[in-house]
């Protein structure tokens, strides 16, 4: 047991003061929400904040089998804030915020709230916007007027990612209260003196201004990002301008065949394999500035790829990942291993350095390869399980959620248009807006359940042409149960191209939502009713050189899509991003037919091999588990037949 106190101290507790007896069974099946152990309460903290991070929100699927999912985890969370607020207030030293201070934010509130009214009823704010600043009243331990940036900084460490956004929120309806005091004077005594930054959003590096850099070490990083987006044709024009100055062909040859076997194959996203190069070289810059390097002397890439900067670099990583509660264990995390990767093709065919290329390979097996073999094999012993493995063991504590899968757009589309019909009935519009985003997420889930893909193909989908980019729903015949999407190969990651068969029910969500509900999405947000994306929004995609087309602008934005569809996920209880459905779907269809990779491959689009690797599971435990119910069955006396042999043959 830690030091500090933990979810167990805070149980017993409550046992012994009589706590409520909901709040106490919904503490316990704290451990199930996040597929742990019972006896894993006492490795849980008992901070609120570390609650917030790690526990609200997830899990409500695996503990129970309400028909609100979502409303019965809500309040299961209510119930543990609710206690654990009275646990630390029963602590000797705990310091509550005093209510003087939640007053003085209540009275903002208050005069905020008397200046709301309906949308187009000429208030200065819509109902309920006083509410964002809820969450500065819960946590901040001072008045308005004397909130700091330390302060707000400290608030957002404590926030999990989600409200850490509805924070970034409150300090920017904060900051444009100050240009309304000559409008509003009595808001004047409650802002703060001056405007503050919204808090980092999370532990990740600290960014750096690319074009602060000395232009030789920038000019010497796109000469070596040239190189290795270079295709063949460049290669051979490289070559022949070096034989031409003199060198020894046979040498030269030697150099190109070697170089050309070792291509990692067409790049076909070349902005953003350059972005990737950028990143990694950022990553060495920091560890370099930390060890003393002085970044307005670096003169040239190459004075960066040392042995001391690499590992710095990669021990960095690894300490400060494990140090962040917001951050990933960097074993399950693939970020150490892109960097590395990227420095390799930098060092192997942008510099030609080989030495250095020798010293990325053996420091990435030193300190990620090896790590994460021996992580994957005590994986349940160490209670660290990689994605696919937490997303199996999900299955195997709580099969009902294969149903809850599959069925995920009916179940989503049918929440939605409850809410969106409630909306009506009270003419609230922004209510009405997010209850079309929440069927619009059952029609994400729609797609990705039929064939998982990118999340820029869901976002990027096409109902229509523009006359450049080309439609990616093929239209079927009236009446028929199927639509069809077919994307291109420069817009899937294993270049060829796709096609994605929606039938059935999900194919009726989907015919809804073009015909009725999307419309009524664009009408209400003032969208481009001639917009061609299937999700509509403001957004531009991002453009990348190897793509034949530029998209036009209309579509979600990558971090408003997640929320759409995180906001969809909360109807089933549990959540899963776009990405890592691909492994839901994988298991959903071993689970159906059990040893069939190659079927996962052909769904998935990658190598049967690759299908064995990330979803075999322990083939042989399922088949002597099975083998030994067909011999009870067909002979229920074996064993102990077996038994009396062996105790006659002694």
């Amino acid at each position: 047991m830690t030091d500090s106190p933990t979810l167990l101290d805070v149980r017993n507790w409550a046992i012994q003061a009589n706590q409520p007896a909901d709040a106490v069974r919904s503490l316990e099946r704290v451990p199930a929400r996040l597929g742990m152990l019972d006896a894993d309460l006492a490795s849980l903290p008992s901070g609120i904040a570390e609650f917030e991070r790690l526990v609200a929100g997830r899990g409500y699927a695996l503990v129970g089998n309400a028909k609100d999912i979502k409303s019965n985890g809500r309040r299961m969370d209510s119930r543990i804030r609710a206690l654990l607020r009275r646990y630390w207030a029963s602590q000797e030293g705990f310091e509550a915020v005093p209510q003087h201070i939640r007053g003085r934010w209540s009275e903002l509130m208050d005069l905020i709230k008397v200046h709301e009214g309906l949308p187009d009823s000429g208030s200065r704010w819509t109902i309920g916007r006083h509410r964002s600043l809820c969450g500065l009243r819960s946590r901040a331990r001072v008045v308005p007027e004397d909130l700091t940036q330390n302060e707000v900084d400290r608030i957002g460490r404590e926030m999990s990612a989600d409200k850490r956004k509805s924070l970034r929120k409150a300090i920017r309806f904060l900051n444009s209260l100050r240009g309304l005091t000559n409008v509003l004077p009595d808001l004047r005594p409650f802002l703060p003196s001056v405007p503050l930054s919204p808090p980092a959003g999370s532990s990740r590096a600290r960014p750096m201004d690319w074009s602060s850099l000395p232009e030789p070490f920038r000019t010497s990083f796109e000469a070596a990002a040239d190189a290795c987006l270079a295709g063949e044709d460049d290669l051979a024009e490289r070559m022949l301008a070096r034989i031409e100055a003199g060198e020894d062909p046979e040498t030269v040859m030697a150099e190109a065949d070697a170089l050309a076997s070792s291509m990692l194959g067409f790049v076909g996203k070349p902005t953003g394999a350059r972005e990737q190069y950028r990143q990694a070289i950022t990553w060495l810059l920091r560890a370099w500035e930390k060890d003393g390097g002085q970044r307005e002397l670096l003169a040239d890439i190459r004075e960066l790829f040392d042995r001391a900067t690499i590992e710095s670099a990669i021990r960095d990583q690894i300490a400060r990942s494990k140090a962040a509660l917001d951050l990933r264990d960097p074993l399950a995390s693939v970020t150490l291993k892109t960097r590395l990767t990227s420095l390799t093709t930098l060092a192997k065919r942008g510099l030609g350095d080989p030495r250095s290329v020798a010293i990325i390979r053996l420091l990435r097996t030193q300190h990620y390869d090896t790590p994460r073999k021996k992580l994957l094999k005590t994986a349940e012993g160490d209670g660290i399980l990689m994605e696919v493995d937490r997303t199996f063991s999900h299955l195997r504590q709580k099969p009902e959620l294969a149903k809850i899968w599959s069925n995920a757009p009916r179940r989503i589309a049918d929440a939605a248009r409850r809410e969106i019909e409630a909306a009506r009935l009270e003419q609230d519009k922004a209510r009405e807006v997010t209850a079309l985003r929440c069927f619009a997420g059952g029609v994400a889930y729609a797609l990705q359940m039929s064939r998982p893909m990118r999340t820029a193909c869901l976002r990027h989908a096409r109902i229509g042409s523009d006359g450049k980019a080309h439609a990616n729903l093929v239209r079927t015949s009236p009446g028929e149960r199927l639509l069809t999407f077919r994307f291109a190969p420069w817009e899937i990651k294993n270049s060829r191209w796709v096609t994605v068969d929606v039938v059935g029910d999900d194919a009726e969500i989907l015919l809804e939502w073009i015909d009725t509900r999307r419309p009524r999405l664009i009408e209400l947000q003032g969208l481009d009713p001639k917009g061609i994306y299937l999700f509509p929004g403001r957004s531009l995609p991002r453009a990348d050189a190897g793509d034949p087309v530029t998209l036009p602008r209309g579509c979600y934005a990558p971090s408003v899509f997640l929320d759409l569809w995180r906001d969809a996920s909360a109807v089933l209880g549990v959540h899963e991003t776009p990405h890592r459905m691909r492994h839901v779907v994988a298991l959903l269809i071993l689970a159906l037919h059990p040893g069939d990779y190659a079927l996962v491959s052909a769904v998935l689009g990658n190598e049967e091999a690759t299908a064995r690797a990330h979803y075999g599971r322990d083939d042989g435990q399922a088949a002597a588990r099975e083998s030994r119910a067909a011999l009870l069955a067909e002979h229920p006396d074996l064993f102990t037949q077996l038994s009396r042999r062996h105790a006659h043959g002694r």
